[in-house]
């Protein structure tokens, strides 16, 4: 009987005898599992191709970034007293020839006023609403140091009206004055310093504006003539150094500089440039300053002699941009002709039309035209046949132009053979068009002189005398006719018996008016001294600015 063959061993090949196409448990399971896996698969694969094949959502924009920024308070530098160079007050070995120095000393007066006070709309109304918990109205706060940041003692005075004013005497340093509003902003504010010699050999009456540091300056009609002293005064406040570059010029053009074109000015510092050691024997100069660095607090200081005759001091703020149209306010006129002083400041000559304006509109017999102004050059000129009185200069040329006039007052006569007349003199700088309004204030002497106020075109200037206390006087509407001067004397402006302290003025059509202060006291001899100060138009920077930042994507 045959013998059944074996059973193959699990997972063997079949025999050749077996059914085709069998297959065994094992080989069932090893071909599973690739299916498990591509099916495990497809889900991904599916939802990946969703994805691939779905829109992508538009970007939702970022809401845009906003930031506010409100302008600090107003910080203004002074000049101080006058300086003289050592030399000028050298007297050799004979005391009885020793040069009697000027004052040591300014006086100071500050008004600032906030914004929403009612005096810079020409109105005076006092206010009831911005009251501060203990029922105060709120008023800007005033605060002066001297030279080393000591606080100078005298509490600033106000009222109701939103206004401060601080008057301070014998201040025998350049201080810094710091005005703010009531909430920390930038108040409406002005400061004066003025210094008065009133005999001696640098007799005189000088005021200026303390202002904040620049980077350019222009002055003009200074003298470097024998027994004159000019001085560029470069101070730098800040904590960075500053490289000023300067150019002189004369009648001829820029003078050379040789070498003394650049100043470096180091943090807290101060440096003079002595304008009779660059140029001599010129009755006028101009000076250009432009400054690399930290912002300087620029003026010149300007005295005068003729023989041992006192012939009067200034102290010079910068000039305002060269423009085709400059207007001069308050030219005062007292036997002397007065003297226009043109510079071109571009390298282009030039022509200009000059009218002097009087209370009865303009006076053909000063009148100019086609002045020649080369280019570079310092050009003065005398405006003759003119009586006493307040006049306006407009200069109008074809290029931009800087201007001044020089205006001269002339003493008594002096005792002895060598003295004659004492004169004192002021160098009238143009005034800008005023905005919406301005404040200006008075020498802290006490006003004295007038306020004169011109204007091309048939308008309206409402001015608000403000007092000492920080009250005010009532409104005054001065109504201007096209092509005039107007002049308001100082007793015109007085609240009850006091004189005024500052004043608010506010033209009816913005643009239109230009003002000028000239102010004149006695020199306790029968002779008048004379300074001048432009009205500066509010500068803005009350409001809050804010800057939005979008989205660029």
């Amino acid at each position: 009987m045959a013998e059944q063959a074996p059973d193959p061993a699990p997972g063997s090949a079949g025999t050749a005898g077996s059914t085709p196409g069998a297959v065994g448990p094992g080989s069932r399971r090893r071909r599973s599992r690739p299916l498990l896996a591509a099916a495990s698969l497809l889900p991904l694969l599916l939802v990946g191709g969703a994805l691939a094949t779905r829109t992508a959502p538009e970007p939702v924009p970022a809401p845009p970034a906003e930031a506010s920024a409100s302008p600090g308070a107003s910080i203004r530098s002074c000049h101080g007293p006058l300086q003289l160079p050592e030399a000028a007050l050298d007297a050799g070995g004979d005391a009885e020839l020793s040069v009697t120095p000027p004052t040591p000393a300014v006086s100071l007066s500050t008004v600032a006023v906030e914004p929403s006070s009612s005096v810079l709309f020409g109105t005076v109304s006092g206010s009831s609403t911005r009251q501060d918990d203990q029922g105060a109205v709120r008023a800007p706060s005033i605060t002066a140091e001297d030279a080393e940041g000591e606080t100078l003692e005298g509490d600033p005075a106000a009222q109701d009206l939103g206004v401060s004013v601080q008057s301070l005497r014998d201040v025998r340093t350049a201080p810094t004055v710091t005005a703010e509003t009531s909430e920390g902003g930038r108040p409406v504010a002005d400061v004066v310093q003025s210094t008065i010699t009133r005999s001696g050999d640098f007799r005189s009456l000088a005021s200026t504006r303390c202002a904040e540091p620049t980077t350019e300056a222009s002055f003009l009609g200074v003298s470097t003539g024998s027994g004159d002293s000019s001085v560029l005064v470069l101070s730098n406040p800040s904590d960075r150094p500053a490289t000023a570059s300067v150019q002189v010029s004369t009648a001829d053009g820029p003078a050379a500089m040789a070498g003394r074109s650049q100043v470096v000015v180091a943090p807290g510092a101060e440096e003079r440039v002595l304008l009779e050691s660059v140029v001599q024997g010129e009755d006028a100069v101009g000076v250009q300053v432009a400054v690399l660095g930290a912002p300087l607090a620029m003026h010149v200081q300007t005295t005068e002699r003729d023989g041992l005759t006192p012939g009067g001091a200034e102290i010079l703020d910068p000039l305002p941009a060269a423009a085709t149209e400059q207007v001069m306010p308050g030219v005062d006129v007292a036997g002397t002709a007065p003297t226009l002083v043109l510079a071109n400041p571009t390298s282009t000559d030039t022509t200009a039309d000059v009218q002097v304006l009087g209370p009865d509109g303009p006076v053909d017999a000063a009148a100019l035209e086609g002045l020649e102004i080369p280019a570079g050059a310092v050009v003065p000129t005398a405006l003759d046949d003119l009586p006493d009185g307040s006049y306006s200069v407009q200069v109008t040329s074809e290029t931009e132009l800087s201007a001044v006039t020089r205006s001269v007052r002339t003493g008594e006569d002096l005792p002895g053979d060598t003295v004659g007349a004492p004169v004192d003199f002021t160098l009238v700088a143009p005034a800008p068009a005023l905005g919406t309004h301005a404040v200006t204030a008075l020498p802290a002497q006490g006003a004295n002189g007038t306020l004169a106020l011109t204007s091309a075109q048939d308008t309206r200037a409402t001015v608000v005398p403000l007092a000492a206390d920080g009250s005010a006087g009532e409104p005054i509407a001065v109504d201007l006719a096209a092509g005039t001067t107007r002049s308001l004397d100082h007793t015109d402006l007085q609240i009850g018996d006091e004189g005024a302290a500052a004043l608010s003025i506010v033209p009816a059509q913005p643009g239109s008016v230009h003002a000028s202060w000239t102010q004149r006291q006695s020199d306790g001899d029968g002779g008048v001294l004379l300074t001048s100060l432009p009205v500066l138009p509010d500068a803005g920077g009350g409001e809050t600015v804010t800057v939005t930042l979008e989205d660029g994507a």
